[in-house]
């Protein structure tokens, strides 16, 4: 008898063309806006092949990624954020840096919730579909050994949980 593995969700789905298109990660260093860090960038060019996304709700997700699942107490652990619109004909606000609203690290919000800035935005807009990875890096560090969470919500839409380990000495 011959088991046939099942293919995971994306495993046979061509990557859509808009997400092949690199539009740039940049950070902020003190009041300039500057190209983000090489190690930022590599870890959100693996966006379109990434496993672990948000849930599309209306035709956007919100994904949060970070370089690796195991830290070293107080090390820094950055945290990118990806807006994906995959519905067409929606706006997408791609200047940025943005900041970033409604971040939890073990279910304790560590940002506000919401701006009080909405529609000030002036930038350019792109139609959908289309990604944006235009929000600020966060960065934590945990100061005892164990397990944390990170988790985004914008609206209606609640990003994929960053499942991280903290150890001591070496991951």
């Amino acid at each position: 008898m011959v088991i046939k593995k099942q293919p995971r969700d994306d495993e046979n789905t061509a990557i859509p063309e808009y997400l092949t298109r690199w539009p740039g990660l940049y950070m902020r260093q003190g009041d300039r806006i500057v190209e983000a860090l090489p190690e930022d960038i590599a870890v959100a060019r693996s966006y379109p092949s990434a496993r672990s996304k948000g849930a599309v709700v209306d035709g956007r997700r919100i994904t949060l990624m970070c370089r690796k699942d195991v830290y070293r107490v107080n090390e820094e652990v950055r945290v990118i954020h990806v807006l994906e619109v995959l519905a067409p004909g929606q706006e997408i606000f791609i200047m940025g840096p943005k900041r970033v609203f409604g971040e939890y690290v073990d279910g304790r919000a560590v940002t506000p919730e919401r701006s009080d800035e909405s529609g000030l935005y002036d930038g350019p807009v792109l139609k959908s579909p289309g990604v944006d990875y235009n929000y600020d890096i966060t960065t934590y560090s945990f100061a005892t050994p164990g397990r944390h969470a990170i988790q985004w919500k914008m609206g209606a839409l609640s990003s994929n949980t960053l499942e991280l380990e903290i150890v001591e000495g070496r991951p």
